[in-house]
């Protein structure tokens, strides 16, 4: 069960596309999946397994925190420039 979740966790987190810190994690969760596939002990499977839906969490939230950050710039820039256009409108 344990292992699915983390499996799970990892794809989601992989298709939120992260990129920098995230992408670390995303790794970090990866290599932390395959340790609990290998184990052969229950609590250690179960030991990787958590660590790795943790991270894969953690990179799937830091990539939408990125995502969202660079729409509030993008929307930010937007605004920016309607307002210079507005500014230009109003001179003539």
């Amino acid at each position: 069960m344990a292992l699915a979740a983390a499996e799970r966790a990892v794809l989601a987190a992989e298709a939120a596309q992260p990129r920098g810190q995230a992408a670390q994690a995303l790794e970090q969760a990866r290599g932390q999946w395959q340790a609990a596939l290998a184990a052969r002990r229950k609590s250690d499977k179960l030991r990787f397994a958590e660590a790795a839906a943790a991270n894969a969490d953690l990179a799937h939230a830091r990539a939408r925190l990125d995502a969202a950050r660079e729409e509030v710039e993008s929307r930010a820039a937007r605004n920016a420039d309607l307002r210079r256009r507005l500014l230009v409108n109003r001179e003539r």
